[in-house]
């Protein structure tokens, strides 16, 4: 796949200055709100690939504040669609990325506008992360920053996820800090492995946020610090059962018994039965559960792991967006997953999904053959639940 550098560079003058004047006018707002400050990150090369870890709906901001330097950002094709696509395509220069699809194309467009000579942001784990812990991170990243020519640049933020938790409903007041880890040269790049880049983009990425307040002693206070939790928290540790959790203010329950409150740190403090002390605990042994009982859950297909009412669901497909159902229910097995609404039941089996992911809290994605599925909740239930089953059920890897 090959683009005119022409139609690369086309209007990249004009968005520089849009970011100058964004930087100046908005960037202080923007930075007080998020209680955000940085150290000096002056970046050399003239090209570069910036890749950061995700934690904030404004990271790409925040990045271009912190480095003071234009870049073309990776960023959901929602919104390089509509009259806000308008705005995103032609005054910020958007690389749009399917959610749910194969990234193909937009790695073809990074690579061109890096070898045009416009520098690329973006944020490898693909999402924000669920529990304050840097998601996984492909290792066809390391070989794209390799390829590419560019210099790579590594970008760290810390205190964002408990300045808001992805799951949160409310924000939180409490630091959120940036630092630029490393910048590799073309040359460096060129004399090391695509492994020995993949190691190094994990570990200049790699944040623990309870680890990291623990060394800070930062706080984080606010309202209902518990509530939303449920999106993110799908598997009950007492009991085992998947999407029973609850929240209401700063506790968070099971039907089981049990209980602990949320507290100003984004620890829990343990009332009765929660086995961990933070959500990264948690999230890591509900993904372990999954792994080690999937060949149990792959023969439950006479009734659903998982099932949910109260989907908005939107088909793209053959040049086409069509709005399927307002309130469609979504059931997934242990060999398919279900789409019911108005008397009509699409199943898919886990072999014809290609792609699946998850934006936001309440949004999730996935494709299969030509069509691509956006599903909307109108509920506050777990999406990320319906990932871990498709990842696991299809034999994909799940850290």
């Amino acid at each position: 796949m090959s683009y005119d550098t022409s139609n690369i560079i086309k209007g990249v003058g004009f968005q520089k200055g849009v970011y100058a004047f964004c930087r100046a006018t908005i960037g202080p707002f923007v930075t007080k709100a998020l209680h955000f400050s940085c150290k000096s990150s002056e970046i050399r090369s003239k090209t570069f690939l910036a890749l950061g870890n995700h934690t904030q709906n404004l990271d790409p901001a925040l990045l271009v504040i912190a480095t003071k330097r234009h870049m073309r950002f990776v960023a959901n094709a929602a919104i390089t669609k509509g009259f806000v696509g308008l705005i995103m395509n032609n005054f910020f220069g958007v690389i749009p990325r399917e959610k749910g699809a194969k990234g193909d194309e937009a790695v073809a467009l990074i690579e061109a506008n890096l070898k045009a000579g416009v520098s690329v942001g973006m944020f490898p784990e693909g999402n924000r992360c669920w529990d304050g812990a840097t998601e996984f991170i492909s290792p066809k990243t390391a070989r794209l920053a390799k390829e590419s020519g560019a210099a790579l640049v590594t970008y760290r933020f810390t205190g964002g996820y408990l300045l808001r938790p992805r799951w949160a409903k409310y924000k939180r007041r409490g630091p959120m800090r940036g630092e630029l880890v490393h910048e590799y040269t073309p040359e460096e790049l060129a004399g090391m492995t695509a492994d020995e880049v993949y190691a190094a983009i994990c570990r200049d990425l790699k944040v623990n946020a309870f680890e990291e307040q623990s060394k800070t002693g930062d706080l984080y206070p606010g309202k209902n610090l518990a509530e939303g939790l449920q999106y993110a928290a799908y598997l009950c540790p007492a009991c085992h059962k998947i999407g029973t959790i609850r929240t209401s203010g700063d506790y968070v329950s099971c039907s089981c018994g049990l209980q602990a409150r949320y507290t100003e740190t984004g620890r829990f403090d343990r009332i009765d039965r929660m086995p961990f002390e933070d959500f990264a605990q948690w999230n890591a042994w509900q993904k372990n559960w999954m792994h080690e009982n999937c060949e149990e859950l792959k023969k439950q297909t006479d009734r659903p792991i998982a099932s949910d009412t109260g989907f908005r669901v939107t088909v793209t497909g053959g040049g086409s967006r069509t709005r399927l159902a307002e309130n469609a229910a979504v059931s997934i097995f242990g060999d398919r997953l279900e789409i019911a609404y108005d008397g009509c039941v699409i199943k898919y089996g886990m072999d014809e999904i290609s792609g699946f992911g998850t934006a936001l809290s309440s949004s999730m994605y996935f494709t299969c053959k030509d069509a691509h599925y956006q599903l909307v909740s109108t509920q506050t239930v777990s999406l990320l639940k319906y990932y871990a089953l498709w990842r696991c059920l299809s034999g994909r890897l799940y850290l």
